[in-house]
């Protein structure tokens, strides 16, 4: 999936601005959000916002169809084209993000693998449902402030679920577990778009034409 779309990049620095602001006026303690402003400059007018989206429909071609669906001669798939996370999920990671002294989040565009194995049952390695199999979605992983070799500034990279049975164990010893990394949970039908395939039902508006033909 090659997201390049201008309409989800401004969103996400209107994101951390307002982030950022709340952080302020939270620690002067003299305005409250009411007063948060999202600037100019990040701001997009509804029928650029439909052109973008818009534009970005063929970068988001099909999901790959299994060899059950070509034998049953089954259309294609649109593949996801909007992602929906809660408040509290959000406000959670910001949370946490503040008392860690991270510096953002870095969005990953990533594929649910075609096929999982049902009949494993292990809770950390949670299964998506079914309808969900093959499709693109957003992953959120904590950042802080670091510098790479040549001492250039840059955000790293942090979280807790890592595979390394060592560094686990190193860090049950933390009283707290660093970062994160997050994707959505399928808890409705509102979380990705598609499926289903009519977006507008779900309240992703900017979506004319969710089948993008």
């Amino acid at each position: 999936m090659k997201l390049k779309s201008p309409i989800l990049f401004t969103a996400l620095i209107a994101v951390s601005m307002i982030a950022c602001k709340q952080n302020e006026t939270t620690t002067a303690g003299t305005t409250s959000n009411k007063d948060v402003v999202i600037p100019d400059s990040v701001l997009v007018d509804e029928s650029t916002a439909r052109e973008y989206v818009k534009n970005y429909a063929p970068h988001a071609g099909y999901v790959d169809q299994t060899n059950e669906d070509v034998r049953a001669r089954l259309p294609k798939k649109p593949d996801t084209r909007c992602v929906w996370f809660s408040k509290k999920r959000l406000q959670d990671m910001l949370d946490k993000l503040e008392n860690e002294k991270g510096d953002g989040v870095r969005f990953y565009l990533i594929t649910y693998n075609k096929k999982y194995d049902t009949t494993v049952v292990d809770k950390k390695k949670p299964i998506p449902q079914k309808e969900y199999w093959g499709y693109n979605t957003l992953l959120m992983v904590s950042t802080k402030p670091d510098h790479n070799k040549a001492g250039t500034p840059i955000h790293l990279d942090y979280y807790q679920n890592s595979d390394n049975q060592q560094l686990n164990a190193a860090k049950k010893q933390e009283k707290k577990s660093p970062g994160f990394i997050v994707t959505f949970v399928p808890e409705n039908r509102g979380e990705l778009c598609p499926p289903p395939a009519d977006c507008s039902s779900i309240g992703a508006t900017l979506l004319d034409n969710p089948l993008h033909k």
